[in-house]
């Protein structure tokens, strides 16, 4: 499992002080409140300490170890920034996008094999998994209770139960 993952993009600077706006890559800013250390890429060797995190309108300002002033700050505008995944707040049934590609969707019914999580996108309201076939077709699945029945990251698979029409075209 990838440990440092990509959490944001610094947007702009917030006031005078070096504060910095970031435009979280997460279910919510509140989820990256807690960060310690912004990663600069994913080897998790490159990085600053946070000296504090908060929510403002849906975005996080980060106030960083060194940076001071706004001119300091300006440095950092477009840069993504990366979160150690301990750091980072979930909610109980919730998964990272990153930990969920690949995964093998088996039919929850008899095991069978359906194909692999190709993508995951979010419409604002829930989670769309994007599952490519073995034709090669990509067919997409909501992931609510009424799909999606069983996650196992340990195991490499996704159990869903498809109805009628969720995985071809026929009625």
């Amino acid at each position: 499992m990838q440990q440092y993952l990509e959490a944001g993009k610094i947007v702009s600077t917030h006031g005078i002080g070096g504060e910095l706006k970031v435009y979280p890559w997460a279910d919510s800013a509140s989820a990256l409140n807690r960060i310690k250390h912004v990663f600069w890429d994913q080897t998790g060797r490159d990085f600053t300490n946070v000296v504090s995190a908060r929510v403002h309108k849906n975005m996080l300002l980060l106030r960083l170890e060194g940076v001071e002033s706004i001119e300091e700050a300006h440095r950092f505008i477009d840069r993504v920034i990366y979160a150690d995944r301990d750091e980072v707040v979930r909610r109980k049934g919730t998964y990272f996008v990153v930990d969920l590609l690949g995964l093998e969707v088996l039919d929850s019914r008899d095991d069978s094999h359906i194909g692999t999580v190709a993508d995951v996108t979010n419409t604002g309201t829930q989670d769309i998994y994007h599952i490519k076939l073995d034709s090669g077709e990509i067919r997409m699945v909501p992931a609510v209770p009424a799909f999606v029945k069983d996650v196992d990251l340990e195991a490499g698979k996704i159990r869903i139960e498809p109805i009628k029409g969720l995985l071809s075209d026929a009625d």
